[in-house]
């Protein structure tokens, strides 16, 4: 409040100096910094960073680093540094300098002193527990989620390479084919960050309402080429008749394009967004699908969850957490598991409290050869923490990051058919013999910032937007996310920027 203002009358003063100590007390330098294990000086990713009193928090990066929003922090704040299996710290936040490292003590229970008249439990026998109470441990609540999620991808191109055998579709030809082939960098980087509500219904897990409240893209560099490509192929799909269709075909096996409407039946001209937004459909569907890992109800990437046969687990001890106590339990694979890790588990309720593991030196996911296709899931590494709220365990936060090697050396055909009686007429056709191999890394994150029950009513009532509009930008900068809560970046997507081709 301005000095004039305040001499208005001493009870207006009187009224106001309450939130003027507050700002006074506030902090507005930026509060960022790194966790790490004050033994082996190792990162601690994924480590919790809570304001008590509050609900606000963070988690550090995959590289224990971490950043808190400062507009939301006063001197007299309290700050807490937790993570499973460790002392906690705490410190005032007017204590603190803007950029901190954090140590943390290893502290677990030794077990064996905790069950004094009897022996600890068996550890695969807490593991089946697991399996046996994830219905009453988890459930979908109907709420409003303040989330941030982070989604990266990297494909390194090792080899592509095209040899057009048949063309009937006159917008296309082999020097365009080629002249695009060159110009598609080997190593291509994305990063999108979105800030946004999700809303969720009771008990309907695929129910789920995006709100975007911002949302970041750093993109690669756009080909002229490639959007010349795209426009040729909508226009040909555009000029469908009703008795037409479209599929692709290889060898014996054949697909047909659903190409007329999507899901919701909206056309192709109504879903299509603008050159700086993006349709909210198809990102919640995205978002849909990154979520189903945390209802751990797949058996494979939850394999040693449901699969107890192929793994040794070793009870490490317990800790405490949140008011509850868990079980550490480590887990290495025998011969037909694939995964390597530690979970901390609930001694009451026998709920999944946090989990951490990856694919075990020399082990890999699905493994196909055949046919001159080939994939292999040759990376996975997760991690994953939950929360006790209105009497059910809710997602906090996740991490997976998955990578897989593709190749493909086979005849490829795009067929514009048309039905008839016994056999469908081929209009056009395009046949190519494509050669490529390319290797993946895909990431998600997710950290759950703020949580609020709401009825169904209160679901039924928010409307999804059509579109989102998304900030294009060529290099990541502290700029972007000023006043945000976020995860803070890794020092490769700092780094990374935009490539610069001169064809």
């Amino acid at each position: 409040m301005s000095h004039s203002n305040m001499k208005k009358s001493t009870l207006l003063l009187l009224l106001t100096l309450p939130a003027m100590f507050t700002a006074i007390g506030q902090n507005h330098a930026t509060l960022r910094g790194v966790i790490y294990d004050e033994k082996t000086n190792e990162p601690l990713p994924y480590a919790n960073i809570i304001v008590l009193h509050k609900y606000i928090g963070s988690v550090s990066n995959e590289s224990g680093d971490f950043y808190l929003k400062s507009s939301d922090l006063y001197d007299t704040d309290t700050i807490s540094f937790q993570y499973i299996g460790y002392d906690t710290k705490k410190y005032l936040v007017g204590d603190l300098d803007s950029v901190i490292t954090v140590s943390l003590k290893e502290a677990l229970i030794n077990l064996n002193e905790t069950f004094v008249y009897g022996n600890p439990p068996d550890a695969k026998d807490i593991i089946k527990k697991v399996v046996e109470n994830k219905a009453a441990n988890y459930k979908t609540i109907g709420s409003k989620n303040q989330v941030f999620i982070r989604k990266r991808d990297v494909s390194d191109i090792e080899e592509l390479s095209t040899d057009l055998k048949k063309n009937s579709i006159s917008q296309l030809d082999e020097q365009m084919i080629q002249n695009t082939l060159i110009k598609i960098p080997r190593h291509l980087t994305s990063y999108t960050d979105m800030l946004g509500d999700l809303y969720f219904l009771s008990d309907h897990t695929d129910s789920l309402k995006v709100n975007p409240l911002r949302t970041v893209s750093l993109k690669e560099i756009e080909i002229a080429e490639l959007d010349q490509f795209g426009k040729i192929f909508e226009n040909l799909f555009n000029e469908t008749q009703e008795e037409e269709y479209w599929k692709v075909k290889t060898g014996i096996l054949s697909q047909k394009l659903d190409i007329e409407k999507d899901p919701d039946g909206d056309t192709l001209a109504e879903t299509k967004p603008g050159k700086d937004s993006t349709n909210v459909k198809y990102y919640a569907s995205n978002i849909r699908y990154w979520l189903k890992y945390a209802s751990i109800n797949d058996t494979r990437e939850w394999e040693f969850l449901y699969d107890t046969r192929k793994y040794q687990y070793d009870l490490l001890g317990g800790s405490h957490v949140n008011d509850e106590d868990v079980y550490i339990i480590d887990f290495v694979p025998k011969s037909g598991g694939e995964y390597i890790g530690r979970v901390y588990i609930s001694t009451t309720t026998y709920a999944l409290i946090r989990a951490d593991y990856e694919y075990a030196v020399g082990k890999t996911g699905r493994d196909f050869q055949l046919f001159g296709i080939g994939y292999t899931e040759d990376y996975f590494k997760a991690s994953i923490y939950f929360e006790k709220k209105d009497h059910s365990y809710q997602l906090k936060y996740f991490s997976k990051i998955s990578g897989a090697h593709f190749s493909l050396d086979r005849n490829i055909a795009l067929i514009k058919k048309q039905k008839r009686w016994l056999t469908d007429k081929t209009l056009n056709e395009i046949k190519v013999n494509m050669n490529l191999a390319v290797k993946t890394r895909a990431s998600v994150e997710a950290l759950f910032l703020e949580h609020q029950a709401i009825s169904e009513s209160q679901f039924n009532h928010y409307r999804q937007p059509r579109f989102m509009k998304v900030v294009y930008v060529d290099q990541f900068t502290d700029q972007l996310w000023d006043g945000y809560p976020i995860i803070e970046p890794t020092k490769r997507m700092r780094e990374y920027k935009k490539q610069e081709v001169d064809w």
